[in-house]
């Protein structure tokens, strides 16, 4: 009998972003008032989780937050101005910052007695310095990388290219990760099972259609071997 795969975003789902996103936040912040905003850190979250529960970043990369936040609140050509200052520290922050969940390593050692593993995440090549320092990329099987096939989630192809690597299909997988739009509509179109995580900012999406409904829907990674047992064994 086939193995099921189960396939994992990076970003807040196995990758701990939090003290990137507190860096960002910070920064962003400051930068904003330099330039006139005038507001208090409150009305700047306000406004951030809008952008975010309200689907106008697309990809979700604190690129488009930047510019879609000063749209709203700075003077026009502020963002392009904000981000240019900021992106050189951004990357270093993402290196300094991102690191695995504390049980991620754990999680994964655990699930390979049942399932085979992989990646599908829209993501620079950057992020595999982090998966090869951890030594977690050796529970995975397949890793797919948007910024390395050139396609990028929620297009369904990147999720078929990942099955095709992986010699499976989507009956016989489940995809887990933090966004309704980029992870868990996609995979349900193609007849995966599915499990939304909401360690994350993405928490703040509602389903706006029937595709968006997960399957499943856990706080973080310690509770996915239970949803597992739910599962039936034929998968």
């Amino acid at each position: 009998m086939k193995r099921p795969f189960i396939f994992f975003d990076l970003g807040q789902t196995l990758i701990n972003e939090w003290g990137f996103i507190d860096y960002f936040d910070m920064r962003f912040f400051e930068m904003l008032n330099g330039f006139g905003a005038r507001i208090n850190f409150r009305n700047y979250q306000t406004i951030r989780d809008n952008v975010i529960r309200n689907r106008k970043i697309g990809h979700g990369s604190v690129r488009e937050l930047i510019i879609e936040v000063c749209k709203l609140i700075s003077q026009q050509g502020y963002g392009k101005i904000i981000l240019e200052r900021l992106e050189p520290e951004l990357k270093e922050a993402r290196s300094n910052f991102f690191c695995l969940f504390g049980v991620a390593e754990q999680r994964m050692n655990s699930l390979l007695i049942q399932y085979d593993l992989g990646i599908i995440a829209n993501q620079s090549m950057d992020i595999l310095k982090i998966l090869e320092e951890s030594k977690i990329n050796r529970f995975f099987k397949v890793i797919v990388l948007s910024s390395e096939v050139k396609v990028r989630k929620p297009d369904l192809e990147i999720f078929r290219l990942a099955m095709n690597l992986a010699n499976t299909s989507p009956e016989h997988c489940i995809m887990v990760g933090d966004r309704l739009d980029n992870d868990i509509g996609p995979a349900n179109k193609l007849g995966m099972k599915t499990i939304r995580t909401t360690n994350s900012l993405f928490k703040l999406q509602q389903p706006i259609n029937e595709f968006e409904k997960p399957t499943y829907v856990t706080a973080n990674l310690s509770e996915i071997a239970n949803i597992l047992d739910k599962l039936p064994s034929d998968l």
